[in-house]
């Protein structure tokens, strides 16, 4: 895909997040603050919120916004699985918060994800579980367990990192309790605009029937303060905070109109929004699920990569046919989706292709597509060190050396290689190198 294309992908997060304002948008926050409690009616339902986070961190807000968007995303992307577990690469996780690979971006996302494990959350009487289609009372960390991987000559920081999300979270995800978040505008905005976006955007989502986002909303100042996270009661000081937060919302015309009426405490915030993002072809997130793609998976890469949805599964089923059995059958299929035309996946020995809609082999019309190597897929940490290599032959990385690195972060290393021009390589190889302590 282009930088361009990249930019315009559709991101889904829980809609409790946003609706309970968990994550302050605050950039930052004085030193002792370290727990909140709020009380509000969600739905006409009277609920409680309670937040204690660690002295040494503080309540999670500013950068806490981008960090935990990615990690919803990563867990869609790895298939959503059951048990609520990922793993990635810091630089992955810069990468898709929009940050430079630089030491104090480093030591801030760190910070970042320790501040969100360290915190605990009780939550009465407000937490939608869509499932149960009822309101539960809840208690839980945004990461309940965080662990670090490294080798001893590593001292930048972590090759892999490990994160276990709570249940509570990715059971929602797996239902489809979510709501999108268009990567294309969070490009334009600046915190803390990008997370007040955010949250007025889970606000216009109603909390039962969860599809259903208005084109309006009102909400008093107060109300709005504590959904944002704002640590005032001074009305004068949250209408100075929201102000250049509106205006950056109407400028990348997000909104179309914010109307402020009243005085004091019971000022009321009109608001009008712009375009919505749109939905996926219904087509496509059938065809993804019909291979078992978790339906929030499936309606999110349809909506990202409409133009390869159809001949990725073809590929796929394809591939499976000939007896392939992948680690992880979500992931293989995402991939393959995601990766479709760059070269990553071969096509089975002979000249049929796989039918997207039925599977049943039928002529090619294109062309014959090049002779797999379906044996060749790597699926080991041993296979993808020779295949890096190999591809990095020219830039002087060393098969033992690779051999050192978590199966996670070779796997990634790969995905970013394959299909890629000589120069976006050698980006990688220095990417690499840095982890190898090499350079």
């Amino acid at each position: 895909m282009t930088k361009q294309a990249e930019q315009d992908l559709v991101l889904r997060e829980d809609l409790n997040v946003g609706h309970l304002g968990l994550i302050s948008i605050q950039r930052k926050i004085a030193a002792d603050y370290a727990s909140w409690k709020v009380s509000f009616n969600r739905a006409g339902i009277p609920s409680e919120i309670e937040c204690n986070g660690a002295q040494k961190y503080g309540v999670p807000h500013g950068i806490d916004n981008d960090s935990y968007l990615a990690l919803q995303e990563l867990y869609i992307e790895q298939g959503c699985p059951e048990e609520g577990l990922i793993a990635f690469t810091m630089y992955r996780l810069l990468q898709m918060c929009g940050l430079e690979d630089s030491g104090a971006n480093r030591r801030m996302m760190r910070e970042s994800l320790e501040r969100l494990s360290a915190t605990q959350y009780w939550i009465s009487g407000a937490w939608r579980s869509h499932e149960e289609d009822d309101w539960v009372t809840v208690g839980f960390r945004l990461i309940e367990k965080l662990v670090f991987t490294r080798s001893r000559r590593d001292l930048e920081g972590a090759k892999l990192i490990s994160v276990t999300l709570p249940r509570e979270l990715t059971r929602n995800i797996r239902n489809g309790y979510f709501k999108p978040v268009s990567t294309a505008l969070l490009r334009q905005l600046g915190q803390p605009a990008r997370a007040a976006y955010r949250v007025l955007d889970a606000l216009r989502h109603d909390p039962v029937e969860h599809e259903a986002r208005a084109a309006t909303l009102q909400i008093t100042l107060m109300d709005l303060a504590q959904r944002c996270g704002i640590a005032s009661d001074k009305p004068d000081k949250i209408r100075r905070t929201l102000e250049p937060i509106h205006e950056n919302l109407l400028k990348a015309e997000y909104l179309r109109e914010v109307k402020v009426t009243g005085r004091g405490k019971k000022q009321l915030l009109s608001y009008v929004f712009g375009q919505a993002t749109p939905e996926p072809d219904s087509t496509l997130v059938t065809l993804l699920v019909t291979l078992n793609v978790p339906i929030v998976a499936a309606r999110k890469v349809a909506a990202d990569y409409p133009d390869t949805v159809r001949d990725g599964v073809a590929q796929a089923k394809a591939i499976l046919a000939r007896g392939y059995k992948p680690n992880n059958h979500v992931g293989f299929v995402l991939d393959v989706v995601r990766s479709y035309g760059n070269g990553k996946y071969a096509w089975p020995d002979g000249p049929l292709a796989v039918n997207a809609a039925s599977a049943v082999p039928v002529p090619q019309s294109k062309g014959r597509l090049e002779d797999p190597v379906l044996e060749d897929l790597p699926v080991s940490a041993d296979d993808l060190a020779r295949t890096l290599a190999f591809l990095l032959r020219s830039e002087g990385v060393q098969r033992s050396d690779l051999a050192q690195l978590p199966l996670g972060v070779l796997q990634d290393m790969h995905s970013r290689l394959l299909g890629r021009p000589q120069d976006e390589r050698s980006e990688t190889a220095a990417h690499l190198k840095a982890l190898l302590a090499l350079s």
